[in-house]
């Protein structure tokens, strides 16, 4: 790997652990849903693909049907360590410091900071 490379793969892991911190991640979305009634439904998160923004990080499409928190777990444990292909190219592995965002595919969305006890999300504008 060339230097320029190797900084540029640092600067990138430095700005998504910023993300993280004011924002869902994949390891806190899991955590999350193991605290959650099984059966709870929870609308609005579709299929999951490598976010726009930033290719590291994953967007759940907007979708209008529900998940129970058992389905959605299940998606999301999937996640952990899957490769995913950025809407450009190029191979991103997803972990517990994944951001998450809610963004239909190869556009800009919101950031998603919690799930409500009453399955409703809280979202935020990128900063």
């Amino acid at each position: 790997m060339n230097t320029l490379q190797a900084l540029i793969d640092g600067m990138s892991i430095h700005l998504q652990k910023e993300r993280a911190a004011t924002q869902m991640t994949l390891g806190g979305i899991i955590s999350r849903l193991k605290e959650m009634p099984k059966d709870q439904k929870i609308k609005g998160l579709g299929d999951l693909n490598s976010y726009r923004g930033y290719y590291s990080d994953l967007a759940f499409e907007p979708d209008n049907t529900e998940k129970t928190v058992k389905q959605l777990l299940s998606e999301c444990l999937l996640a952990m360590g899957k490769v995913f292909i950025g809407y450009k190219g190029g191979k991103f592995m997803m972990g517990e410091l994944t951001p998450l965002w809610l963004a239909n595919y190869g556009c800009s969305g919101k950031k998603i900071i919690a799930i409500n006890d009453n399955g409703s999300l809280v979202l935020a504008e990128d900063d």
